[in-house]
């Protein structure tokens, strides 16, 4: 009898010390963080569609797992998936990002818009570097109407002819319209042509202005824009003092930035998103949109770009 407790006691001591191995050895074993992929968004656009690739195509060479699929929707749908875990990453235009976001606020330069952009943001969700790419809408005249009367900046349209037709790719934006009459400018009717290249030819014979971002300004590859200047639009210096005769006016800045979710990307995956910031220019996407519109493959396009600039 003896011998049997005491087997039956030592048979429990043996199994408890088996469990005690068992979660020491659990417990031993290094935590790692989620691998699942990152998935990420654009909008139908070719710009968007090969800025979404050349944000993809950077964090898989740094060894960061990416989803192939694109997800696809407007600033107002990928911001709801993106509280939902759906979308991690997607590049937007800061002014129209803002514009759904507070539609309400007065900002215009690149940096208020940013700024209001980062404070306006759901919680959870940043913004990365901003990128030189712009596509903000700018006054287009013909270099023989604007050479003469000394018209550089959007401070001088009204130097310009009253009632010059203003031509624009696809429907004119009546904000934008009644910022540049704000700015002083004199326009007449408004015709909407079916490309940049159309707005730049009539623009050449100087019996028209026209609405074009600097992307497809830097589109247009037919010679034709050397006839043609932007207005350029300046801010005032960080101490209120300005930097030029030229004031603050003018549409929304429209800049390219990465908008993401904070907890789904590492900080190295943040910086090689921001890497793409100091390789990127107008011309680069403009050239590579381009391309899409034309039937090429934008994930392609963004892994020729991504070898071309070490990324």
């Amino acid at each position: 009898m003896v011998n049997g407790v005491l087997k039956t006691r030592l048979t429990a001591v043996g199994l408890t010390a088996v469990a005690v191995l068992v979660l020491l050895g659990g417990c031993a074993q290094p935590t790692t963080p989620s691998t699942s992929e990152l998935h990420v968004g654009s909008s139908s656009s070719p710009a968007m569609r090969v800025m979404a690739e050349i944000y993809a195509g950077a964090l898989r060479n740094t060894g960061t797992e990416v989803a192939r699929e694109m997800i696809v929707g407007d600033d107002p749908e990928l911001l709801e998936a993106m509280q939902k875990t759906d979308v991690d990453l997607f590049p937007a235009f800061t002014g129209q990002l803002l514009s759904v976001l507070t539609p309400e606020t007065t900002a215009v330069t690149a940096e208020a818009v940013y700024n209001d952009v980062n404070r306006a943001l759901p919680q959870g969700v940043s913004v990365g570097d901003a990128t030189p790419v712009s596509a903000s809408p700018q006054v287009v005249v013909a270099t023989r109407l604007a050479e003469p009367a000394q018209v550089t900046g959007l401070a001088d349209c009204g130097r310009l002819p009253a009632g010059l037709t203003v031509v624009t790719v696809g429907a004119p934006d009546d904000a934008v319209l009644r910022s540049f009459a704000d700015a002083g400018c004199r326009f007449g009717a408004v015709q909407a042509l079916p490309d940049a290249s159309a707005v730049v030819d009539r623009v050449a014979t100087g019996t028209a202005v026209g609405v074009l971002t600097p992307l497809e300004l830097s589109g247009d590859r037919r010679g034709s824009a050397t006839s043609v200047q932007a207005l350029r639009v300046s801010t005032p210096d960080s101490d209120g003092g300005p930097v030029s005769a030229v004031v603050a006016a003018g549409p929304r800045a429209q800049t390219l930035v990465p908008v993401y979710r904070s907890t789904a990307l590492s900080r190295d995956d943040v910086k090689t998103v921001n890497k793409v910031a100091g390789e990127i220019t107008t011309a680069d996407l403009a050239a590579m949109a381009a391309s899409v519109a034309r039937g090429n493959d934008p994930h392609e396009i963004a892994v020729t770009w991504l070898g071309d600039h070490g990324l």
